[in-house]
């Protein structure tokens, strides 16, 4: 294995682990406080397992067309999953606006935040060194990048929660726009992939 392929596998694993981590808590935080956006960023961290795991499985495996489909099924999973998501989400969420409710600000959920904020551009920036060597990295790098999106846009919310009630329903809502758009790309990236082949696998 060379050195690009060991950093990109142990960097996989670190995305599995972070995001078991960040998206246990946040879920379990999240229901239990009624913060719809904490539980929403939560299973979106969850969701990123899957496609974590198969990529290390593919690096493990050369990153050739061994897996390409077995890739190609997780992702077109994992997107209709994240469309149900941003589904639950607005729905939710639109729920809380209409009835003028919200949780109580607090500062577990926005250390989390930060937290998640923090870990999540760490690895994004890890991840970039490894941009252009092959098109399945620059696919994981570009979730990263969205999950990054998201903690950033939870923190934002947390923060506002302080002062505003309708600040967690809007962030929820803010946050399916974005995992809708995400699922829609996923979809749009296993078509890609079957097209090209694999796009540079050996």
């Amino acid at each position: 294995m060379s050195m690009d392929a060991a950093r990109a596998s142990r960097l996989s694993l670190l995305t599995v682990l972070l995001g078991l981590a960040m998206g246990a808590a946040a879920l379990w935080l999240g229901l239990g406080e009624g913060a719809i956006a904490l539980w929403g960023f939560g299973a979106a961290c969850l969701l990123q397992i899957p496609s974590a795991l198969s990529l290390r499985w593919r690096i493990r495996e050369g990153l050739g067309n061994s897996g390409l489909d077995r890739d190609r099924v997780t992702l077109r999973v994992v997107s209709h999953l994240l469309r149900l998501l941003a589904l639950g989400l607005a729905m939710a969420s639109g729920s809380a606006l209409l009835g003028e409710r919200g949780p109580q600000a607090g500062l577990t959920r926005l250390g989390l935040a930060l937290l998640a904020t923090g870990l999540e551009a760490f690895l994004w920036i890890a991840k970039r060194g490894l941009a252009g060597t092959h098109a399945a990295l620059d696919l994981d790098l570009a979730r990263s990048r969205t999950v990054l999106e998201l903690s950033a846009l939870l923190l934002l919310g947390s923060l506002l929660g302080q002062w505003f009630i309708w600040a967690d329903a809007g962030t929820g809502l803010a946050l399916a726009l974005r995992l809708f758009l995400e699922g829609r790309t996923l979809g749009k990236g296993t078509a890609l992939q079957a097209a090209c082949g694999g796009c540079g696998g050996g």
